[in-house]
């Protein structure tokens, strides 16, 4: 049983050898804890003044991969679990516990902005105003943190659907093994009523945007790469860059003329 700060500490090493103490003195502990480089979460435990009885205020260090959302979360349940203890030198112990089993039965933890940004669209995709109007549609999302998949259903206002799922890789954004590489998000489709080849050219695009992310590639290169309509030659996708130049070329000015007398000859039917 643990009689001091020092003692917790001792029985954390112990009990969490994968834990990385970064410091420890009898004021605070600061460590972290990662299943993936990708879900490395660290946090500061403070003792105060009358520790044990007064619980050891827990922060959460901000990052990229936790956003303010998950910070809050993290910091709500964790300061509970060291509350729950007030009056004990077991908190240490049990705040770590929670922490580990967070993030190792949480496969959404590397991505937890990005889905959230999900729900939100989706949430967003249900519900289709028209002035005072609303319009129910059944664009639907769940979510199953342990196995990491993800159930989505998207609905048209008119009659067509999709649905599929998409599984989290263990290793996202990359991939546990070379032969899953490109499957980050490993997408399948489940149901839909669109016509076989649009639904094949859907689908298709999804798993390639994915791969080509995998890749390096930011998200609009990627959209634009794994589009099956292809932008115009010379399109550059950013209207505050400069416009495409027109080079005239004899081709060019025939070309011209012959619109030119096209719309003369329209004119004239016209009158």
């Amino acid at each position: 049983m643990c009689e001091s700060v020092a003692d917790e500490i001792k029985e954390l090493q112990k009990n969490f050898p994968q834990v990385s103490i970064q410091s420890a003195t009898d004021s605070f502990l600061t460590a972290s804890y990662e299943r993936t480089p990708s879900t490395r979460i660290k946090i500061t435990l403070t003792f105060p003044e009358g520790y044990p009885t007064h619980a050891a205020i827990i922060l959460v260090s901000a990052s990229d991969v936790v956003p303010a959302g998950l910070k809050k979360k993290l910091e709500r349940e964790l300061g509970k679990t060291a509350s729950d203890l007030a009056g004990q030198y077991d908190q240490v112990n049990d705040v770590f516990r929670r922490l580990v089993d967070f993030v190792n039965t949480n496969r959404f933890v590397p991505c937890w902005r990005e889905l959230k940004q999900c729900v939100d669209l989706v949430n967003n995709d249900s519900t289709a105003g028209n002035g005072n109007k609303t319009k129910k549609k059944s664009s639907s999302i769940a979510i199953n943190e342990l196995e990491g998949k993800i159930k989505l259903r998207l609905q048209s206002a008119g009659e067509f659907y999709y649905s599929c799922s998409i599984v989290i890789d263990e290793n996202y954004p990359s991939t546990k093994t070379h032969m899953d590489y490109g499957k980050p998000c490993h997408l399948k489709m489940e149901s839909t009523n669109f016509p076989p080849k649009i639904e094949s050219m859907l689908t298709t695009q999804a798993q390639e945007l994915v791969r080509r992310m995998q890749d390096g590639m930011t998200p609009d290169d990627a959209l634009k790469m794994s589009n099956p309509i292809r932008a115009p030659k010379g399109y550059l996708g950013d209207e505050s860059k400069e416009p495409t130049k027109v080079r005239l070329t004899q081709e060019t000015l025939k070309g011209l003329k012959r619109d030119t007398e096209t719309l003369k000859e329209v004119r004239d039917l016209r009158q």
